[in-house]
Parts: structure tokens; C-alpha cells; sequence
């Protein structure tokens, strides 16, 4: 979670403030700094720094203390904003994008959504059945179908109609924190999935 109007820094903005290279900070001040300074919570890719308590620990000073109540415009991890909502992560990531909610603030190179967005999920019933967070099956359960696969392939429809623009590779790797080749393979098996419901279209009736 990043407090409400708190700046973070990542390990390169922590070494940079510090006025070394990433390299040195890890050789020289890493250990004393990550004893010092805790991550925020639900940080750990990348891990983030609230700014303010950094700078205090550069200076040999006592760290400031983080905001204790919450505040609607606290930006939360996909798993977090799903926690509040009482949703799946992925969830949240399939409603960002099909339109359900907002797509979230992008920092750090992952996705964020605030509190106030996730309160309003969690007032919203789900439109679609889908496993509770936590459930556990009595019995194994089989391997279901990639979900990315179906709603990439409604949002290239919604691309190909002109109610979005087009879907790259990029743009999937950030929103479910893949790598870009990954997000190519995704892309790949929803087009065919999307030809093979033209196909499914095209046949004769009888």
C-alpha cells in the first residue's frame, strides 16, 4: 500500500538520493538501510520506500511515523484492493479490463487502485460466478481455461470495433505482471479463440 500523499522510492531512487550507485548501495549501506527502513506493506515487487522515512534515515534522524488511519485515496496492490473488496485479485485485474471499475494508476511498473475504488467493488455484486477467495475443493479440482485468454480476446473485439484502442503486448504485461513474451503468447491464443468463434459464426444452420 501506498499512503495517501506519500512520494516512494524504489532501491535505484533510494541510491540515488543517497548520491551512489545502486551497486555501492547494496554493497555498502543495503543491510543497515533494510534493518532501519521497512518496505511498505504489499511492496516486495519492486519493493518501495515511503520517501519521507528515507530521507530521515540518510540524515541519522528518527524515522517519521506512516499515516494510521485509512484514507480513500491510498493506492492498493491488486491483492490488496481484492482484500477489501472480498474478491479475487484477478478479479480486480478482469474487471480494470473490461470497463467494471477503473484501470488503476500505474508506479513503479505494476498497477495500483485506491481505497475508495475498492470499497465500491466491494458494494458491487460480482457479475459473473467465480471461486471465493480461500475455497478449497474436497475434491482435485480440473485445470480450467486461462482466463486472460477470454478477456484479451473481448478486448481485441472491443479494439476491432473502434471502442478502445489497440491491445499490445506491453499494456498486458503491466496489467497481469508478466513478461512481454508471455503477454504475446496470451495474445496469440486469444485471437485464435476469437477466429475460432468466426468460424463457429459462419457455419451453415442445418
Amino acid at each position: 500500500m501506498i499512503p495517501h500523499g506519500r512520494p516512494t522510492l524504489d532501491l535505484h531512487g533510494v541510491a540515488d538520493l543517497a548520491g551512489v550507485s545502486l551497486t555501492t548501495w547494496r554493497r555498502r549501506h543495503h543491510d543497515a538501510f533494510t534493518a532501519a527502513v521497512p518496505p511498505l506493506p504489499g511492496t516486495l515487487r519492486p519493493a518501495l520506500y515511503d520517501a519521507a522515512q528515507v530521507e530521515a534515515f540518510l540524515d541519522g534522524k528518527p524515522l517519521p511515523s506512516l499515516p494510521a488511519t485509512p484514507h480513500p485515496d491510498d493506492l492498493l496492490t491488486d491483492a490488496e484492493a481484492a482484500t477489501v473488496a472480498g474478491v479475487s485479485a484477478s478479479t480486480i485485474r478482469a474487471d480494470a479490463v473490461s470497463g467494471l471499475m477503473p484501470r488503476g494508476e500505474e508506479r513503479h511498473g505494476r498497477r495500483w487502485w485506491t481505497r475508495a475504488t475498492a470499497e465500491a467493488r466491494a458494494a458491487r455484486p460480482t457479475q459473473y460466478r467465480g471461486r471465493a477467495p480461500g475455497a478449497r475443493d474436497k475434491a482435485p479440482r480440473r485445470r480450467r481455461p486461462d482466463h486472460r485468454v477470454a478477456e484479451v480476446a473481448a478486448e481485441l473485439e472491443r479494439a476491432d470495433i473502434g471502442r478502445r484502442g489497440p491491445v499490445t503486448a506491453g499494456e498486458l504485461a503491466a496489467l497481469y505482471e508478466v513478461s512481454t513474451r508471455t503477454a504475446e503468447r496470451i495474445m496469440a491464443k486469444a485471437r485464435t479463440v476469437r477466429g475460432t468463434r468466426g468460424s463457429d459464426r459462419k457455419q451453415p444452420n442445418g
